[in-house]
């Protein structure tokens, strides 16, 4: 964040003062710090899960090349697998309720913020449905590196070890080179698909990163709104947005300024990565 701030407003507002421009930022810091922290939890728990689904597999001993997560390969397996992920659905979802509360202590500012949150979904689909469709995506990782670590003829101490290392890069795992060239060969998804997941995404994503970052723009976008609520509370005329870090993104260049208060949708953040900030101003005559 840059240290010296100059901002310029028309004579019918107030100066911003030094003192208003660092709580803005302090304001960033603190989300982000929550935003990080629930990042990381999420994270510890999809390394749990594969671990515990990949030891559930071993015990099957499963057929790697005949290997998928479902029902019509073995119905216990499937149920189980399911469990699993019902219960890390049910940890991350409560987690990202809990870290995007984190923002205000007001039992009535939560309550007016809780139905926002959840309502943050798109395309027709909740919050909710959104973190269940990743994880079924994240249950697609799994089934590939799982089919590779058998076919590599791992054991199943080296298999969780191979699989928690690469939950992040998961088609650059050992072995998965030489599943995509027999891909024919297997009935794991993304295998077959040689890393295509939807469309042209291809294998330089994982479902763990994309998860980490919904997670954390979902406490991001709550933060922001209560800020928004805040200034409201307080009269405000508008905000000023600043840039709040030196990620190259034209998005963000193009606003920085001022925006009247009813412009509250153009509030940061404005993607994952965002640390713009705002600074709240008031009309003279207040």
């Amino acid at each position: 964040m840059e240290d010296t701030i100059y901002i310029q407003l028309l004579d019918i507002y107030k100066p911003v003062t030094d003192a208003d421009i660092q709580t803005g930022k302090n304001y960033v810091l603190r989300r982000e710090s929550a935003a990080r922290g629930l990042s990381s939890l999420v994270d510890s728990l999809l390394k749990d899960a594969a671990e515990q689904i990949t030891r559930l597999c071993y015990v099957y001993n499963i057929d790697p090349k005949g290997f998928s997560i479902s029902y019509k390969y073995n119905e216990k397996l499937f149920g189980q697998i399911s469990a699993i992920l019902d219960q890390l659905e049910d940890e991350i979802f409560d987690l990202m309720l809990e870290y995007a509360m984190k923002c205000t202590e007001s039992e009535k500012r939560r309550h007016l913020l809780l139905p926002w949150i959840l309502a943050l979904g798109r395309n027709n689909k909740t919050l909710r449905t959104i973190l269940q469709n990743r994880l079924w995506m994240f249950s697609r990782d799994l089934e590939a590196m799982i089919a590779t670590a058998k076919m590599a003829e791992f054991n199943q101490s080296k298999a969780i070890s191979i699989i928690k290392s690469n939950l992040h890069t998961v088609y650059q795992m050992p072995g998965m080179a030489a599943a995509f060239a027999n891909s024919h060969l297997f009935q794991a998804t993304y295998i077959r698909s040689k890393g295509v997941k939807r469309g042209n995404v291809g294998n330089s994503n994982s479902e763990a990163n994309n998860i980490g970052r919904y997670v954390r723009m979902t406490v991001q976008k709550a933060w922001m709104r209560n800020q928004y609520y805040n200034y409201q509370e307080k009269g405000t005329a508008g905000y000023y947005v600043l840039r709040g870090s030196n990620y190259p993104c034209s998005l963000c260049e193009s606003f920085v300024g001022f925006h009247p208060i009813e412009d509250f949708e153009s509030m940061p953040p404005f993607h994952g990565n965002c640390c713009c900030y705002t600074v709240p101003t008031f009309n003279i005559n207040d």
